[in-house]
């Protein structure tokens, strides 16, 4: 299973749109990994991790044929994270397309209420269709098994966080949230079998903040801890961070990279693939 990170960053992107603020202006005269787009993955160049508001942008840089991705997890409604205008360009007065397959996105209630409204104003669902997930119950997409958890993040979002499993690999993609919620962690503590990539929010960096929705270097750490006292992860599994603003601190790709390193974590980068 591979996990390629198009877009690593917070809802402003590094360097903020607007922002003068010193690791704005060091990212983009340092340029490369520092500069940080909206947050969006794709799974094994098939299975896309939400459409955010950079989505054309990715598709432009990473030579993405988004006609022929056809499924799409979103984790919640915000619109760095699910930017839905940007669907109807895959309606048939605005597009040419091969493959007609529609674009089905997958999403709990208030992602699901937001493409509906869309759809709803010109509807083609021989173009794009959603389905509202359900949680803690697996379902199958393009041949992978999901499983939906509830995030801590802001609660009219219906965040989730998604345990994505295909031939024997587990991958769980953890970003916007500040931990996990009592079932969320019970249903992992009671999971039995070992995640191969963790990708965790890490947006305030070494930050010392009690952020409810979002993670730091040390609460990562302290939630990497307890998946190895649940025995779902080992040695083996690769522990990476992603989802970065600069309203943290440390959030210098190499200064991050420094820190992270001692405490066992990758920093993700726009671009970056891992494999497991």
């Amino acid at each position: 299973m591979k996990l390629t990170y198009l877009g690593t960053g917070a809802a402003e992107g590094i360097p903020a749109i607007f922002c003068d603020c010193e690791t704005c202006r060091t990212a983009k005269a340092r340029g490369g990994r520092n500069i940080r787009t909206r947050s969006q993955s794709i799974v094994d160049d098939g299975l896309l991790i939400d459409f955010c508001s950079d989505t054309y942008y990715h598709v432009l840089n990473y030579n993405l044929q988004l006609s022929r991705i056809h499924s799409c997890l979103i984790t919640h409604s915000h619109m760095d994270h699910l930017y839905e205008k940007e669907l109807h360009m895959r309606y048939a007065q605005f597009t040419h397309l091969d493959d007609e397959t529609p674009l089905t996105l997958y999403s709990d209630r208030a992602g699901y209420d937001k493409i509906r409204a869309i759809m709803d104003i010109h509807p083609q669902e021989d173009a794009v269709r959603v389905v509202q997930i359900p949680l803690y119950t697996p379902f199958e997409v393009e041949g992978y098994t999901v499983t939906a958890l509830r995030a801590q993040h802001d609660v009219k979002s219906d965040p989730v966080v998604y345990l994505i499993e295909k031939d024997g690999r587990t991958l769980f993609y953890a970003n916007d949230t500040g931990g996990f919620p009592e079932e969320s962690a019970a249903y992992l503590a009671k999971l039995g079998r070992k995640i191969h990539l963790v990708s965790f929010d890490c947006t305030f960096g070494a930050k010392d903040t009690d952020d409810h929705g979002h993670m730091t270097l040390s609460r990562c750490a302290a939630e990497k801890a307890r998946f190895f006292e649940w025995g779902i992860a080992d040695e083996s599994t690769v522990f990476v961070l992603n989802h970065f603003s600069h309203n943290g601190e440390v959030m210098l790709y190499e200064e991050l990279s420094e820190l992270a390193e001692k405490e066992g974590f990758i920093v993700s980068y726009n671009g970056m693939s891992i494999e497991v």
